[in-house]
């Protein structure tokens, strides 16, 4: 391209580079400039392009619609302070994210297509372990869709492996995961829900719980009570108190 334009002709000794043969080719470094600004206007454009389908698709979502729900508007001014903050801490922010996630989803779904993260999952043990059946149930009643119900918690559990049978220590395993989580005390807790008094078969263990377990040497022994003979079963429940 020839111009004799003085404008053109600077802009020229500028940004190229001229060859023995006379041409002129552009420097490299103002061609990479110039492709990365493109790229951030393709960007720039095709993010436009998806927020104008998006509200095509969603044409109740307006300023207005907004404004009118204090809880919508909460949480968008919240994500975006986090936003001008550095971005989401998940060691920080990460439970509580998931935590509304989880409601908002399920609401909006019949219960029993309920879902919920591994983050919520591990927080519904917990919670279920130090504050008992009757918290948890208060506290799941009046947040629907935060919890899963006990049906479904006492399947994580048998999963988990962590149903305990009577006179079963696990002191390896509870040292082990001090170890992974560098712990050094755990909390025990009760729920004081009253023992009523009575006997039960464990079918996984085939043993029968609910008697006092004999000791030995001051420790309960394990599946003590496990028998195929009627009569047996007959002279505990004759000879034995239940455990209170």
């Amino acid at each position: 391209m020839k111009c004799l334009e003085p404008s053109f002709l600077l802009i020229r000794e500028k940004s190229c580079l001229q060859l023995d043969d006379g041409q002129f080719i552009i420097k490299i470094g103002l061609m990479n400039s110039l492709n990365y600004l493109l790229d951030v206007l393709k960007q720039q454009q095709q993010k436009k392009i998806m927020e104008s389908d998006y509200i095509e698709a969603y044409p109740s979502l307006s300023f207005d619609f907004i404004n009118k729900h204090p809880l919508l508007k909460s949480l968008i001014f919240w994500f975006q302070q986090l936003g001008n903050d550095g971005g989401i801490n998940k060691d920080k922010h990460g439970f509580l994210i998931d935590f509304i996630d989880a409601i908002t989803n399920n609401l909006i779904k019949s219960s029993n297509h309920f879902r919920y993260s591994d983050t919520i999952k591990n927080f519904t043990l917990s919670l279920y372990i130090l504050g008992g059946k009757l918290t948890y149930e208060f506290i799941r009643l009046n947040l629907p869709g935060s919890l899963s119900s006990v049906t479904m918690l006492n399947t994580l559990i048998s999963k988990s492996n962590a149903k305990i049978s009577e006179a079963e220590f696990r002191f390896d395993q509870l040292q082990k995961h001090f170890d992974d989580h560098n712990l050094q005390y755990a909390f025990g807790s009760e729920d004081a829900t009253s023992i009523i008094k009575k006997i039960k078969y464990d079918s996984i263990t085939n043993t029968f719980n609910g008697f006092p377990t004999p000791l030995d040497r001051g420790v309960p022994i394990k599946e003590y009570y496990r028998t195929d003979s009627f009569d047996k079963l007959k002279v505990w429940f004759d000879s034995n108190d239940k455990a209170s």
